[in-house]
């Protein structure tokens, strides 16, 4: 049977500029004696500190080996420090408390969970795993960056976010699902080539973007459509991931802009001044 141990990170000082804290991952404290975790290396702005300077740290002498079995917990405010979970491979992070830009960038395992609201970038280029957030995020979550190919963004994993989210969301992502419990901003899924985004909230503008596959579900409002998206169909119940949303929605192929194939699928319920002229077309 695994054993895990427990990692105790707790702010000493909340930082007054931007903190790239990579270093904190059960990877990066694999194998190593606690003095060499407290070492780890983090940049606040342009000084190189280390994480002690930052945190009082309790947990054992040695780490294992295994980065799965390593649970690390950060307990406090940390909303200008970014990068936490940084290529993660196995093992979990806790934030009881908010957190900063680019939490579990480039992640490919594991499990983070937040206390809080995030900011922006929240699982950006993340390949696997598993992020969910007790509260808003903030821009391009699960996102490629900004000027990269459609395609960058995420490539598998889940993020569940239980409040509010910016726009953008999944923006350029392959694979994966992302699920926003509340509203969601403008061009959620923009530039997507696949994977699963599902808003139970209301949206902003243009959802689907330029995108060419993948799927978005939008189960309350939508400020407006593109005009490149044809309609496909009405059904009713929707099923998606496990959910089952018991109305009707109204479903959309494109971006034909790009030669999209993307599904696009909008409560017709809370839409239905927005979507009556699409209705009639399919009678």
């Amino acid at each position: 049977m695994r054993m895990t141990v427990t990692y105790h990170l707790r702010l000493k000082d909340k930082p007054s500029v931007l903190v790239d804290a990579r270093s904190i991952t059960p990877d990066s404290f694999a194998g190593k004696q606690l003095n060499g975790i407290l070492s780890l290396r983090i940049l606040e702005g342009g000084r190189q500190i280390t994480l002690q300077d930052l945190f009082d740290v309790d947990g054992p002498s040695e780490a294992p080996k295994d980065p799965g079995e390593i649970a690390i917990v950060i307990d406090g405010s940390i909303n200008k420090i970014s990068f936490v979970g940084y290529k993660m491979s196995k093992g979990s992070i806790t934030i009881n408390g908010d957190a900063g830009h680019f939490i579990g960038y480039r992640m490919r395992g594991g499990s983070i969970v937040v206390h809080g609201n995030v900011r922006n970038y929240l699982g950006a280029k993340m390949r696997d795993g598993s992020i969910e957030v007790f509260g808003n995020a903030e821009h391009w979550i699960g996102a490629k960056l900004l000027g990269e190919k459609p395609g960058k963004g995420m490539k598998g994993g889940t993020i569940i976010i239980h409040g509010n989210a910016g726009s953008e969301i999944g923006s350029g992502m392959k694979s994966g699902t992302i699920i926003i419990d509340g509203d969601a901003g403008n061009s959620v899924g923009n530039h997507m080539v696949g994977g699963t985004i599902i808003i139970k909230g209301n949206c902003g503008l243009y959802p689907g973007l330029e995108m060419s596959s993948g799927r978005i579900v939008i189960n309350g409002s939508v400020e407006a459509l593109l005009p490149s998206f044809y309609v496909d169909s009405l059904i009713q119940p929707l099923k998606v991931k496990g959910i089952t949303f018991n109305k009707s929605f109204m479903s959309f192929i494109g971006d034909a802009l790009v030669g999209g194939h993307g599904l696009l699928q909008v409560s017709y319920e809370d839409n239905k001044e927005l979507l009556e002229e699409f209705r009639k077309l399919l009678e």
